[in-house]
């Protein structure tokens, strides 16, 4: 059995000491690391098909990574206030998906419950958009099931009759 693509070998390159606020334990004037990080998905584990950059700076009192929005080269020079503007959390992909999906699926009579409660699970610690997208993703749902079983159930009690989806 042979692999087509290979795991991907992390590089980490132009360490630079820098000087920041820390978003994640709000140190002020800590001391931090910024490197920049390369990765490339190889066939066979030799040819380069397909690679990437991104630009991390780990706070030296939480050892936390945050992504940088410019390379660690320009950070380099810069004054802690400019590196603090430069510098935020970092939102996993997971949690951005499912407080996003959360919300699009928030019509779906119990898939959108379900959605709802685990993006809120999920993005419980974190401070930001996918918290709040999640919980509004969470309460919408939670109105459309209540109107929607309260219909169903208006349906059954007028009518008299088994509910058409027992049908």
């Amino acid at each position: 059995m042979s692999t087509f693509m290979s795991s991907l070998p992390r590089i980490e390159e132009h360490r630079v000491p820098v000087v920041f606020d820390c978003p994640h334990c709000h140190a002020e004037r800590v001391a931090g690391t910024a490197y920049d990080l390369r990765e490339t998905v190889r066939s066979g584990g030799r040819v380069p098909v397909w690679g990437w950059s991104s630009h991390w700076v780990r706070c030296s009192n939480c050892q936390t990574e945050l992504h940088a929005k410019v390379s660690s080269g320009v950070l380099a020079g810069e004054m802690p206030a400019s590196v603090t503007k430069l510098v935020r959390k970092y939102l996993p992909f997971p949690q951005r998906v499912l407080a996003v999906g959360s919300v699009v699926l928030a019509w779906a009579p119990v898939v959108g419950m379900v959605l709802g409660l685990v993006a809120v699970a999920a993005t419980f610690r974190t401070r930001g958009w996918p918290r709040i997208v999640s919980v509004i993703g969470l309460v919408v749902a939670t109105v459309f099931n209540a109107i929607g079983f309260s219909l169903l159930l208006v349906y059954a009690v007028q009518f008299g009759s088994k509910l058409p989806i027992a049908q």
